[in-house]
């Protein structure tokens, strides 16, 4: 029985708790929910865009309907009259190159080996070769310089050839030297109709890739492009017999469409900092060329370096990041900015278990949030990890905040 009772009396007192909730709550109207937002330290100063990379530039024609085999790499230096591509008829007539390539390979070790027979070179001095070019293989290959790399090993393989070749050897060598030649002179008599090169006619840096901007997008066209010319070459021209191009100057330009609040004050001769997303492996520093008069609320902003132009060779449509200016400060919720009858702008920060006001000045607006002013010269101030009173309620100095 003593049980019971106590058992009827705890309910009767949670009862009694929940009553007098009830009845404070209604007292007390609608609970004044907030939420607490600590003021952090912030550093902004990016503008993203998105721009086309121009050049000059020539495009180098061929026969597209061929298969087009690329002798350069992307960005190498290239003279006039110098071959880039081979080009072949089909398939069989590429396999019959790739053949001749070999072959004109092993004739070369072949012969510069044969030639250790009449030279009596020391075998020192080969087991010093062998070992310098051992040593050349592999620092190309921790660079990643692999196309030294496989010049290096090529060579090394006639070099150890002509260590160990011995005169029975010699002989059986000029024989498989022989067999070769006759060989070849076949495969070429076969080539010489189905296959051709595609040579350069201007120097300056090679590139594979051709889309059709070469001849409308030039340095010269930027000099005086306004927005709307700008916009009116999104679409290439169509060019069906273009199988790479010729960066003709080592100067190159970046365009892109801006809007001018975000470029204030930024003049001709001025140096931006530059981070492309997709290219280059360092921000670059871009001198200002132009700037064009304002349309529908953008304007043109054209850039160049002489930096780094075979890594810019191939790329045309680029996202970039450019760092005009920077700001650094508080980061405080739009929301949480109030506005007092003398104009300032100001947060109410939490201090015990009352709001009290404290004056910022707002420095930059990211969209979602305002960038303001860290002054430590006074408590009074905006610090550092201060926890910024976020509510729909209405809020005052010194009103006590309940949760």
């Amino acid at each position: 029985m003593k049980s019971d009772k106590y058992l009827r009396l705890v309910v009767l007192i949670l009862c009694g708790v929940v009553a007098c909730y009830i009845v404070a709550s209604v007292i007390r109207g609608p609970d004044e929910g907030y939420t607490l937002y600590k003021a952090v330290y912030y550093e902004v100063g990016g503008y993203t865009t998105s721009g086309f990379v121009v050049r000059s530039e020539r495009p180098i024609t061929g026969r597209t309907e061929d298969i087009v085999v690329y002798t350069r790499a992307e960005g190498e230096r290239v003279g006039v009259g110098q071959t880039v591509a081979a080009t072949f008829r089909d398939d069989e007539a590429k396999d019959r190159q790739d053949r001749i390539d070999e072959l004109e390979l092993e004739l070369s070790q072949m012969e510069y080996a044969y030639s250790f027979s009449s030279t009596g070179e020391d075998s020192a001095t080969l087991d010093s070769d062998i070992r310098r070019l051992i040593s050349q293989v592999a620092l190309s290959g921790s660079r990643r310089e692999y196309s030294q790399a496989n010049a290096s090993a090529e060579q090394l393989k006639t070099y150890i050839l002509r260590r160990y070749l011995t005169s029975d050897d010699a002989q059986t060598l000029w024989e498989r030297i022989s067999e070769t030649k006759d060989r070849l002179n076949q495969l070429y008599a076969q080539s010489e109709t189905e296959s051709g090169k595609i040579t350069t006619t201007d120097a300056g840096y090679f590139s594979s890739v051709a889309d059709g901007y070469e001849l409308v997008m030039t340095p010269s066209f930027l000099e005086t492009a306004s927005v709307t010319q700008f916009r009116n070459l999104r679409t290439p021209l169509n060019v069906t017999n273009a199988v790479g191009k010729v960066v003709t100057s080592p100067k190159w330009y970046y365009a892109t469409l801006v809007d001018p609040e975000k470029i204030a004050g930024l003049e001709a001769g001025d140096r931006v900092d530059v981070s492309f997303t997709s290219a280059f492996n360092q921000t670059l520093s871009m001198k200002v060329e132009r700037i064009s008069p304002s349309e529908e609320g953008v304007c043109l902003l054209v850039l160049s370096s002489e930096r780094d132009i075979q890594e810019a060779v191939s790329a045309r449509s680029l996202t970039a990041d450019l760092y005009i200016r920077s700001y650094s400060g508080l980061l405080v919720p739009k929301d949480a900015i109030y506005v007092n009858e003398e104009g300032e702008a100001g947060v109410y920060v939490l201090e015990g278990a009352k709001a009290a006001w404290k004056s910022v000045e707002i420095i930059y607006d990211n969209g979602e949030d305002y960038l303001v002013a860290e002054d430590k010269s006074s408590i009074d101030n905006l610090w550092p990890e201060d926890g910024i009173i976020l509510t729909k309620e209405e809020l005052f100095e010194g009103k006590v905040m309940g949760k």
